[in-house]
C-alpha cells in the first residue's frame, strides 16, 4: 500500500463513521499511540520484565501511522509530496556536511 492509497482508505474509513475525528481527541490519541509503541519497544528489548512479540510493536506502529494520516487529511495534506519535501530537505543538508 502506497501513502496515497494509506490516505484513500483511512478518508474512506472515517466516512463510514458516524462521528468524524476531532482533532485535539486525535492529537492526544497519536500521544497515547506513541506511548503504546514507547512501551513495546521497551518490552522487545528487554527492559521491561515481559518480552512482547513484533506483531505487538507492528500494531503500534500502524496504530501511529492511522493516527498521523487522520490528522494529514484533516488539514489537507498529500503525505507523498510531504514525505517528499522532507527527504529533499534531509538529502540537502547531509551534502552540505551537517
Amino acid at each position: 500500500m502506497t501513502i496515497k492509497e494509506l490516505q484513500s482508505w483511512v478518508e474512506r474509513d472515517w466516512q463510514r463513521s458516524p462521528q468524524q475525528p476531532d482533532m485535539q481527541l486525535q492529537l492526544i490519541y497519536l500521544f497515547e499511540e506513541l506511548g503504546e509503541m514507547a512501551e513495546a519497544i521497551r518490552k522487545r528489548d528487554g527492559s521491561k520484565a515481559r518480552k512482547t512479540d513484533a506483531t505487538d510493536l507492528e500494531g503500534e506502529m500502524a496504530d501511529v501511522l492511522i493516527s498521523i494520516t487522520t490528522i494529514a487529511n484533516h488539514f489537507d495534506i498529500d503525505l507523498t509530496e510531504a514525505v517528499s519535501r522532507c527527504q529533499k530537505k534531509i538529502e540537502d543538508r547531509h551534502e552540505q556536511g551537517y
